[in-house]
C-alpha cells in the first residue's frame, strides 16, 4: 500500500482501537459541493443548481449521488464488526449536524430509529440499550431530513 492511501479514512478507520462514533450524512452537502463534484469539474455548470440543493438534481446526478454514498456506507462496513463503535449516517443533504440544536436535538431534528442524534449518541455513550448502528436508507426515503 502507498503510504499516503493512509491517510484516507476507509484506511484510516481500520486502524483505530479507541471507541468512536461517527456521525455523517450519506449526502454531506460540503463533500458534494467541494471534493465530489468541485466547480472546476464541472465548467458547464450542469452541477450548479443540484449542488446548492439535492431537490434540484435530476435522476442521472442523483445516481451519482447515491453511488458516492453506496461507497461511503460500503467503507463502514469494518465498523459494523466493532462492538463498540456507534455510527448515525442519514439522508439528509447537509453538513455538520453537531454544532446546531435544531438537528442536534430538537422536534425537527433527523431521526433514525425514531432517535435524534442527541439521543443516539447519548444511548452510545452511556452504553443504554444495544449497540448503537444506524444507517439510513438512500435520498429521498427519511422524511425528518
Amino acid at each position: 500500500m502507498e503510504p499516503l492511501d493512509c491517510f484516507f479514512p476507509s484506511e484510516l478507520i481500520k486502524s483505530i482501537n479507541t471507541p468512536t462514533f461517527i456521525l455523517n450524512s450519506g449526502y454531506d452537502s460540503w463533500q458534494i459541493q467541494n471534493v465530489l463534484v468541485p466547480d472546476e469539474s464541472s465548467p458547464e455548470n450542469s452541477w450548479l443548481t443540484c449542488k446548492a440543493n439535492i431537490r434540484d438534481c435530476d435522476s442521472t446526478q442523483i445516481e451519482v449521488l447515491h453511488g458516492f454514498r453506496k461507497t461511503m456506507v460500503g467503507d463502514l462496513k469494518v465498523v459494523q464488526d466493532k462492538e463498540e463503535w456507534g455510527l448515525f449516517i442519514d439522508s439528509c443533504f447537509t453538513h455538520c449536524q453537531t454544532p446546531f440544536k435544531i438537528s442536534w436535538d430538537s422536534p425537527i431534528s433527523p431521526r433514525l430509529g425514531n432517535k435524534t442524534i442527541s439521543q443516539a449518541v447519548g444511548d452510545w455513550h452511556f452504553s443504554r440499550g444495544q449497540r448503537v448502528k444506524e444507517i439510513d436508507c438512500e435520498y429521498p426515503c427519511n422524511p425528518t431530513c
